[in-house]
């Protein structure tokens, strides 16, 4: 019988058990290397092509005189020198929901 991979052992496991968690272990290995495989051929993908238009966001902000103003930025701007990580919440609701 071939080593196992796992250096721990569980109390009364039996040789069938050990065996199912070798496998285990030999599927989740091959999976963790094939999440990296495909995170690399991602991040090797060329740059896109250019977008039609600098799309322009708008952000309702509730001001101090319960009016609701909106700020608008443009992609462009979301994607300047020294900006190297965007993150986007996304709170989809409709003109006469009070809230998302």
């Amino acid at each position: 019988m071939p080593a196992s991979l796992h250096s721990v052992r569980f109390p009364g496991e039996s040789s069938e058990y050990r065996d199912a968690r070798d496998r285990l272990l030999e599927a989740e290995m091959t999976l963790r290397k094939n999440i990296e495989d495909v995170a690399a051929l991602r991040r090797s993908l060329p740059l896109g092509g250019p977008l039609k238009e600098d799309y322009i966001f708008e952000e309702g902000a509730a001001d101090t005189n319960d009016s609701t103003t909106i700020r608008k930025t443009r992609l462009s701007e979301l994607f300047s020198p020294g900006k190297d990580s965007l993150v986007i919440y996304s709170f989809m609701f409709g003109p006469q929901m009070p809230a998302p």
